[in-house]
């Protein structure tokens, strides 16, 4: 029997240590369901693109194929671009029929794994406070999409609620207010003796670096306050959890994608 193949999709970057990364992940996800064919395709800046990895999952006799975007959010990559790119695919590949998946938006199992990133960094760090005594920054990436925003906020309420933290706020590296100095520094005035920063990311990046950076400024200025960074999500348990549950998903509900002629 044919096997149904899978495409984890990502964004792809400039870091190679991003798509290592994101290889590793799918890696992790593929050794969880040995009874799916698993390949990754990249929206730009890294290989395989896309419709290669589509094309090598029909050439290996694959005629179902899911998309998975592995992406934290239905933003614009997630919603429009990739769907794009897969009718067009289909349009030239019609013995292929495509099954496409969500994003995450606000997911347990990546709240688990939140969770887990950030207690992690507390138990490391010697000396540390009690949850009781700490606040808890959430940076994520930002976007000019009200409902991405919506989804993030989701997702820090569903931390908060199973680490019980008081004090827990979001920033953003970009598009979105406030930027991680100008909350941070407010937060250095709710009587905590540590912050933790938890970067929202699948994966590293220049932007993980960039909130890393910006905490060590703010911790200078702060020297009686403890600012702990937790590390981002990459392959924790957790995600993998999350990524072998969107498969199977999509393989039940994912909405079947049209292709799209030439010239449309």
């Amino acid at each position: 029997m044919t096997a149904t193949g899978v495409l984890i999709c990502g964004h792809g970057g400039r870091e190679a240590g991003t798509v290592r990364e994101f290889t590793a992940l799918s890696r992790d996800v593929a050794a969880r369901l040995p009874q799916f064919r698993i390949e990754t395709g990249f929206l730009e800046f890294s290989t395989p693109a896309i419709p290669d990895g589509l094309e090598k999952l029909r050439q290996a006799g694959c005629r179902s194929i899911l998309v998975i975007p592995g992406t934290l959010f239905s933003g614009g990559h997630a919603s429009r671009d990739i769907p794009a790119i897969i009718q067009n695919f289909s349009g030239q590949a019609p013995d292929v029929q495509i099954r496409y998946g969500r994003a995450f938006d606000a997911d347990a199992n990546l709240a688990d794994a939140a969770c887990a990133r950030v207690l992690d960094a507390i138990n490391a760090a010697a000396g540390s406070a009690g949850l009781s005594e700490t606040g808890l920054l959430v940076a994520g990436r930002g976007a000019s999409d009200s409902s991405v925003l919506a989804s993030m906020e989701t997702a820090v309420r569903m931390i908060q609620e199973r680490l019980k933290i008081p004090h827990v706020r979001i920033a953003y590296a970009g598009l979105a207010a406030p930027a991680v100095p100008e909350a941070l520094g407010p937060m250095a005035a709710l009587g905590c003796k540590q912050v933790v920063i938890l970067p929202y990311f699948l994966f590293s990046g220049m932007l993980v670096t960039r909130i890393y950076d910006q905490t060590n400024i703010v911790a200078a200025q702060h020297p009686g306050i403890r600012f702990i960074k937790a590390g981002y999500l990459n392959n924790h348990p957790g995600v993998i959890k999350a990524f072998v549950a969107q498969i199977l998903e999509t393989q039940k509900t994912g909405t079947v994608q049209h292709g799209r002629s030439a010239g449309v």
